[in-house]
């Protein structure tokens, strides 16, 4: 487990290089003058900083002049776009609120302006995989921000944080999600397996250029920043109506959308893709989406990754040991599966697969023709 690494100390604190001095304020005295607001700022009685904003403590909250938003993108550096604002007049409004302080570094993050690593800003940054994770000189190590990838090999690789709490440790736009330690840029082979083998790390609610970000979770459409330029909605996975929400992008068909995804009408005004099992988390049981080997510890099976597709889903372990005698498979799975699904196998050996001996995995139709055939995965459509 590398997490341990994640604590290391700050040897210096860095010179702000994109100062939020003034960026809010104005306002003094106990009511708010909509005059004395920086431009583009209005009265808006809200909270300081996040996690007031979280806990919306009424007796907490207090007007000021703040920068209204629509999206995540709207808020400068260091600051959330979140609902539960009130403009003057008592009217719904969302805002920009602080970001929590960096629990690692006891500060802000103070992305530098020229330079290198990172001179844009620390989090998203490109960085080469082959440099590393932790000491990858594209990313801003010294504020201890390391280089995600999914694979040694990954040419979408970014730089970001690792061991987050929750979304407050991660800026606007961006979530606090638990995957496998590996694949990473250390190399494409599993370690570690079950929960020994996660960690948390922020990544953005996009999924396209972004290695592992598909199927986040939010609350509402600013939780949802643009996906390559195209806009998001925050919608039920089920587009249905249903309870679990996630950021979807809008699409035009089919063809718009990861593989394991449609393109339907949720309810929002545009086609929006979501996830062929109308879930982002199942319930453990095989075939069910996943992010991390914990989400499928109740069916003793691991996340794993389709063939040839973004797909991560759920196996589940044999209710014997798998073996393969004059080509024919002995094992105990499930004989149901996803509609998208061609069938079910199971890992015969400990060193054919790229998962442990015994699991059940789904499998699904790759090519046509006399190219046709069988791969794993459950809720992919090729």
């Amino acid at each position: 487990m590398f997490n341990a690494l994640r604590m290391t100390s700050v040897a210096a604190t860095l010179a702000a290089g994109f100062a939020l001095v003034g960026v809010f304020g104005g306002c003094s005295g106990p009511a708010c003058d909509k005059n004395l607001c920086l431009p583009d700022n209005v009265c808006i009685t809200g909270y300081d900083n996040y996690d007031l904003a979280v806990a919306a403590d009424a007796t907490k909250s207090n007007e000021k002049c703040r920068l209204p938003c629509a999206a995540p993108e709207d808020c400068p550096f260091n600051y959330h776009c979140m609902a539960g604002g009130k403009d003057s007049t008592g009217q719904a409004i969302n805002y920009c609120v602080k970001d929590r302080a960096s629990v690692f570094l006891g500060a802000d993050y103070t992305p530098k302006t020229s330079g290198s690593p990172a001179a844009s800003a620390p989090w998203g940054a490109p960085c080469d995989p082959t440099k590393g994770l932790d000491q990858n000189a594209d990313c801003d190590t010294a504020q201890l921000f390391w280089c995600y990838g999914v694979s040694n090999t990954d040419a979408n690789a970014f730089c970001t944080q690792y061991s987050c709490a929750d979304d407050g440790d991660c800026p606007g736009g961006w979530w606090c999600a638990t995957v496998n330690d590996q694949p990473d840029v250390r190399g494409a082979k599993r370690t570690d397996w079950g929960s020994a083998g996660v960690t948390s790390v922020c990544l953005p609610r996009t999924y396209n250029l972004k290695p592992g970000t598909y199927c986040a979770p939010c609350k509402s459409d600013i939780d949802c920043p643009k996906n390559d330029n195209v806009a998001q909605h925050c919608v039920s996975t089920d587009g249905a109506g249903g309870a679990e929400l996630a950021c979807a992008a809008e699409c035009a068909n089919d063809k718009n959308c990861p593989l394991d995804y449609q393109c339907v009408d949720a309810g929002v005004g545009s086609n929006v893709c979501v996830p062929r099992a109308g879930t982002c988390m199942g319930d453990g049981s095989f075939c069910a989406p996943c992010h991390s080997d914990k989400d499928c510890e109740s069916g003793n099976g691991f996340c794993i990754t389709a063939d040839y597709a973004t797909e991560h889903f759920c196996t589940t372990k044999s209710g014997v040991a798998c073996t393969v005698s004059n080509n024919q498979l002995t094992a105990q799975c499930p004989s149901t599966h996803p509609p998208t699904a061609a069938g079910v196998s199971c890992s015969y050996s400990a060193n054919a697969f790229d998962f442990p001996k015994d699991q059940c995995f789904g499998l699904v139709n790759f090519g046509t023709g006399s190219n046709a055939a069988e791969v794993g995965g459950c809720w992919t459509k090729h």
